[in-house]
Protein backbone atom coordinates (compact mmCIF):
# COMPACT_ATOMS: atom_id res chain seq x y z
CA UNK A 1 0.00 0.00 0.00
CA UNK A 2 1.44 3.71 -0.88
CA UNK A 3 1.61 6.68 1.24
CA UNK A 4 -0.75 8.24 -0.84
CA UNK A 5 -3.60 4.63 -0.62
CA UNK A 6 -3.03 5.35 3.23
CA UNK A 7 -3.42 9.50 3.02
CA UNK A 8 -6.89 8.70 0.94
CA UNK A 9 -8.15 6.08 3.59
CA UNK A 10 -7.40 8.20 6.48
CA UNK A 11 -9.17 11.35 4.93
CA UNK A 12 -12.07 9.27 4.18
CA UNK A 13 -12.09 8.18 7.87
CA UNK A 14 -11.48 11.48 9.25
CA UNK A 15 -14.38 12.82 7.70
CA UNK A 16 -16.70 10.06 8.54
CA UNK A 17 -15.39 10.27 12.17
CA UNK A 18 -15.82 15.05 12.08
CA UNK A 19 -19.62 14.16 11.33
CA UNK A 20 -20.40 10.78 13.40
CA UNK A 21 -18.23 11.36 16.68
CA UNK A 22 -18.55 13.68 19.10
CA UNK A 23 -15.45 13.98 20.74
CA UNK A 24 -11.68 13.06 19.71
CA UNK A 25 -8.31 14.47 19.44
CA UNK A 26 -6.69 12.04 17.05
CA UNK A 27 -7.41 9.44 14.70
CA UNK A 28 -4.49 7.01 13.98
CA UNK A 29 -3.98 4.96 10.75
CA UNK A 30 -1.77 2.29 9.96
CA UNK A 31 -3.79 0.68 7.07
CA UNK A 32 -5.02 -1.96 9.22
CA UNK A 33 -5.67 -0.92 12.41
CA UNK A 34 -7.60 2.59 13.66
CA UNK A 35 -6.92 4.07 16.91
CA UNK A 36 -9.21 6.41 18.22
CA UNK A 37 -7.90 9.15 20.40
CA UNK A 38 -9.16 11.32 23.16
CA UNK A 39 -6.48 13.48 24.72
CA UNK A 40 -4.15 11.03 26.21
CA UNK A 41 -6.06 7.72 26.10
CA UNK A 42 -6.62 5.56 22.93
CA UNK A 43 -11.23 5.31 23.51
CA UNK A 44 -11.30 2.81 20.58
CA UNK A 45 -9.80 0.60 18.05
CA UNK A 46 -11.18 -0.76 14.91
CA UNK A 47 -9.91 -3.10 12.19
CA UNK A 48 -9.79 -2.46 8.51
CA UNK A 49 -12.56 -5.41 8.50
CA UNK A 50 -14.66 -3.25 10.87
CA UNK A 51 -14.21 -0.16 8.69
CA UNK A 52 -14.81 -1.76 5.04
CA UNK A 53 -18.30 -1.45 5.16
CA UNK A 54 -18.75 1.37 7.36
CA UNK A 55 -16.32 3.87 5.62
CA UNK A 56 -15.13 2.23 2.32
CA UNK A 57 -18.34 0.99 1.14
CA UNK A 58 -16.81 -2.00 0.35
CA UNK A 59 -18.03 -6.01 1.35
Amino acid sequence: MTNRDLQTQYDKIYSYFKTTYEHFSDLEWNGKILFVWKDENITEKYSLKDLTGLIFNET
